[in-house]
Parts: C-alpha cells; structure tokens; sequence
C-alpha cells in the first residue's frame, strides 16, 4: 500500500523514497574507525590506498604502519582519552598516525599546518595534549612550543623521509628526550609488548576538528567513532557507491576541517579506493595532481577557479567523473564555466554542491551517486531526518518552502569541545526528535533534494525594520552574465541603520567601468532566474547601495570559503573613512 504523502519533509522521509528497509534503519557497528577499516579492506589490503606526492602506500602498509605508530604511542605514554594534535598538510603520514591514535583510544585532532606558533600553543593547551607531531619544524620552533606548553614529546617529520614509508630508520633514540623523529617510531615501538585490550567502543571520542570560520571564530567539533561511522554508512545507503566509477579521489582540503579528512579521504579509504592527497596544491601543482587521474575531486568553487585557469589546454581529463564543491555552493555561471571546461578537456563530468556542517562531520547530503539536480546540494542522507522550519517562529515548512534546515541522525556531533551552553545551544527536541540547527537557509522537495539559499548568521534588520538575508542577495546578482562570483556584506547607513554592499568579480569581456556598473544597476530591477529555475528579483530595499569591483575574493585557507567577516571590515572602515560613492537607484 502506498504511503500517503503529508507534505512535510520530515514526516514523509523523501530521501528515503524506493531505500530498502536496512538502508532506512541502518545498524552502525559498535567499534572504532580503524578496526571498520580493517574489517573492509581484508579482501585488497594490497590495493592502493594513498597516493602522496612520490609515495604510493597499499591498505596493508596503512594498517600496519598504524599499529607501529600505535605501539610507540604506548610506549611515549599516551593513555585513552588523550588528545594527541597534529600539524601537518594532507601527508600520508597524518592518516596513518589518526588511524594509530584511533586503534589505542587517543583522540585527534588536526590544526592548521599554516598557524601561528602561538595559535598552536593556545590550542595545545586547551587541548592538554601530552604530544605534538609536526612537519619540517625547525629546533627553534620546537622549543619554543615546548617553552610554551605542557607537551611531553614533540615527533617532528622531516622533510626528507616525507615519501619514505620506513618507521625503523637508525635514527638515535634517547630515552629522555622530548624531541623524536617521526621516522624513528618503529624503533619505539618494539619496546612495547602490547596485551590484548578490550575493543573501542562506537560512543567514544574519535576526533576534534574545527569549522570553517566564515562567520565566525572557528569551534571545535568532538566527533565520536559513531558520529564518523554513522555519516559514511548514510551516505554510502543513499549514494549507491557500487555504482560510482573511477577509483581515485583527489582530497584538497586540510585534514583539520571535516570535509578534508572524512568526507575526503576517510570515505575514500571506507569505500576501498584510492585517494591521492594534494597538500600543496597551486597553479603551479594543479597539473601534476590531474596527471594522477582522479575521477572524484573533493573541491570549492576556488579549486574550480584554479583548475580552468591553469590546467594545460592539452590535458587529457576524462578520467574525471564528479567534481563536488563542499567549501562553498558553486553559483549558476561557476556550473556553467565548470561544464564546459571539463567538456572541452575530454570529461562528462556531474558538477555538484555537497552541503554539511563539521557538526554532521561534513555529510547533510549528498550529489555522489544520485540523479544529478542543478544547482541543489544533492539528496538528504537516507537514515537521517531532516526539518524545515521557519527561523523565528520553529513553525515548519512544506515542500519548497523555504527556511531553516534542522538535521536528525546519528552522525550529528557529541559537542563543542568544552562549551557546553553553546552545544546546548544548537541542538532542539522536537517531537521527541533531537534536531542539529544548521544555521543553513534552504528548502527540500518531494524527492528529498535540499537547495541551500543562505546562513541566518549572515543577515541583518534596517530600521524600517526589513530582513535583509545577504546570501540571498548575492546569489541573484551571482546569476547575472557578467557577473562571475559575488559577496555581500552589510555596512552602516545613517538613515537606513545598515545597507548592501556588493564585491563583484567580472566575467571576462567585462570591464569595471560605468557602462558595466549601470548595466548592473539596470539588472537589479528585472526578474532572473536562479537555482533550480527559481524566478526572482532584487527588492528595492535588497539592492546594493555600494558596488566595488574586484579582481578575486578573500577566501579563508584551507576551506576556500569567503571571508566574509575580513570584507564586513574593509566595508566598514572604507564608509567611515568616507572611501565609498553611493549609488543611484532608480524606480524601475
């Protein structure tokens, strides 16, 4: 008997339209990452796992090199429930060390390998961890992080050994001291005669890793093996990944966020494929990393950039099935560039955005191994649950209604790491459901497809007391054809309280000029279509009072989002220093 649609997204499950029955109520194993892994790859544990710059490492030597990095953890004195921080880019060396951390209990988390020694210090001692492993630090460096902090051990990996998968190097090992070469760990660990020790169960801390900060400073999510294991078996359930082609990924993002290490790369290895990490990925590299001939690349509307302005016009790319954009949603004329770029170099690649926040580990929804639908963030995962709301009033809306997106599942975090008021803050029980806030602005169709339009972090009220939602804004203007990306922000007004402003980059055959500035200007008064084929338009309280033309826009490194706090504080300081000519608007 067909069930009976009650036009409300989470009652009805539409992701989970035609899923068998396990697939909706799928059983999450009660263990850890690594023993997951393990489990899995015994069929091709000689397979290629990671391929790193000049080294090539099979599943076999990834789990192996796990239980000696993990042995030598032991015997440095690492207990379950330490947390043991890592910086360095996206190396081999830096899942193996994850996945040894995982086996024994310790929890990890990953910090910017671009940081500040005082923002690593800061994070070393909030976190208490007892060591610290880096890449390529200088001895100086290191004892100033040890000045600064409570760290037993620093484990430095030197440039040199990078791509040698060699633990038992004769490098000097004196027992007390603090500073030990990465390469030396084999050597550690045979001093160790591990017993046998009970299993680590799924509700145990597995990792903390941090958001993106584009709103905001970043936080730092806990993660448990549950929360890990939970988002790759609904995402592996909704996607059909037996069905996706091509055995290699490309993983851009650093490890610290989410996107990098577990929507990339864990998913990569939990899949079976193989996954080649870019830690340095330029206009300079971009070449090298599409001679590996990836199929699936985890990227940003910035990659995307990076890869039509600088891959060689002769480069064969047809390895290249899905590109997906998780840093940031690809706008109508980024698809459309992306399309035919990829076309033209060989490739009938699916374009997607992925949607997650580190609090669902990165995992909301998924464009892998589903029909592809234009400009959405793919499908709700199938086992999950998710709730459109309105965002003042929690009323909640049908299909295609927008508003705020709420996300139920096993893969939502445990919390921000010691900021209990504000975990509490972002987690709501409705109808007996505990429901994440996203923060995320959007609305879902009948057949589970979520379109995001915005964040309520990025809004403000004029004193006519208007909403103003400026993702909203920038999206429409996004959709004009000379226009090639957007950001706006709000600036003050002293008759309006605040107001738009608009930083444009051009398409080409567009110049900064009057003639283009009133072109836009005359565009804000017509209705446009944008994602999904949603007709729209500007409301005249919506339309930008500034307009700034700009070569590129600021993006935070690592998650190549905009960065919109830097552009608030350019607008801002530029209208109090009265560096800014408003414009004219018409009626129209």
């Amino acid at each position: 008997m067909k069930q009976k649609l009650t036009n409300y997204p989470s009652k009805d499950l539409p992701q989970s339209k035609n899923a068998k029955y396990f697939e909706k109520n799928p059983i999450i194993p009660n263990t850890n990452i690594y023993n997951t892994m393990k489990l899995l790859s015994c069929f091709y544990l000689d397979r290629i796992a990671i391929n790193c710059l000049d080294l090539e490492a099979s599943y076999r030597n990834l789990l192996d090199d796990a239980v000696t990095i993990s042995l030598a953890l032991k015997e440095l004195g690492v207990k379950k429930g330490d947390i043991i921080s890592v910086c360095m880019p996206n190396f081999y060396q830096a899942l193996s060390t994850f996945l040894a951390c995982n086996r024994i209990g310790a929890i990890t988390t990953f910090l910017d390998s671009k940081a500040e020694i005082e923002d690593i210090c800061f994070y070393l001692n909030e976190f208490e961890s007892p060591i610290f492993i880096n890449y390529n630090a200088s001895s100086e460096e290191n004892n100033k992080i040890k000045d600064k902090t409570k760290v037993e051990y620093i484990i430095t990996l030197n440039k040199n050994n990078l791509n040698n998968l060699d633990l038992n190097s004769s490098y000097e090992i004196t027992k007390n001291s603090s500073f030990i070469n990465y390469n030396s760990l084999g050597n550690i660990s045979r001093f160790r005669k591990m017993k046998l020790e009970i299993p680590h169960l799924g509700n145990e801390d597995a990792l903390i890793l941090f958001t993106s900060g584009s709103t905001g400073k970043p936080k730092s999510v806990l993660l448990t093996n549950k929360n890990v294991l939970s988002a790759e078996i609904y995402a592996k359930n909704t996607s059909h990944t037996e069905n996706i082609t091509g055995p290699k990924t490309l993983t851009c993002v650093p490890f610290s966020y989410p996107y990098g290490l577990i929507t990339s790369a864990l998913t990569t290895l939990l899949w079976g494929k193989e996954a080649i990490l870019a830690p340095n990925i330029s206009k300079d590299t971009i070449n090298y990393y599409y001679k590996k001939n990836p199929s699936i690349i985890f990227g940003s509307p910035a990659l995307l950039d990076l890869t039509i302005n600088n891959v060689d016009e002769d480069l064969d790319l047809s390895s290249v099935t899905h590109f997906i954009s998780g840093g940031d949603f690809l706008t109508p004329q980024h698809y459309k560039r992306g399309i035919e770029f990829f076309k033209k170099h060989g490739a009938n690649v699916e374009l997607g955005n992925g949607f997650g926040n580190a609090e669902t580990v990165s995992i909301g929804s998924t464009p892998v191994g589903v029909p592809l639908k234009g400009e959405t963030a793919g499908k709700i995962l199938v086992g999950s649950r998710a709730m459109i709301v309105d965002s003042e009033t929690m009323e909640e809306k049908k299909y295609g209604q927008e508003g705020l997106l709420l996300i139920s599942g096993k893969h939502v975090f445990k919390g921000y790491y010691k900021n209990e008021e504000l975990t509490k803050k972002s987690k709501l029980v409705i109808n007996n459901i505990e429901y994440y806030n996203t923060g995320t602005l959007g609305y879902i169709d009948t057949d589970g497809y979520f379109t995001p339009t915005g964040r309520t972090s990025r809004f403000y009220i004029m004193s006519s007391l208007n909403k103003v939602y400026c993702d909203n804004v920038q999206n429409i203007i996004a959709s004009f054809s000379c226009v090639k990306d957007c950001a706006v922000v709000k600036v003050p007004d002293s008759d309006q309280l605040y107001v738009n402003k608009a930083y444009i980059v051009l398409n080409n055959g567009f110049l900064p000029t009057n003639e283009t500035l009133e072109l836009i200007n005359n565009l804000f008064y017509i209705p446009t279509v944008i994602s999904n084929n949603r007709k729209t338009q500007l409301k005249s309280y919506e339309i930008p009072l500034y307009i700034e033309f700009v070569d590129n826009l600021p993006r935070i490194s690592g998650s190549e989002k905009i960065d919109y706090p830097y552009l608030e504080k350019d607008a801002e300081e530029q209208f109090y220093q009265n560096k800014m000519l408003k414009l004219k608007k018409t009626s129209k």
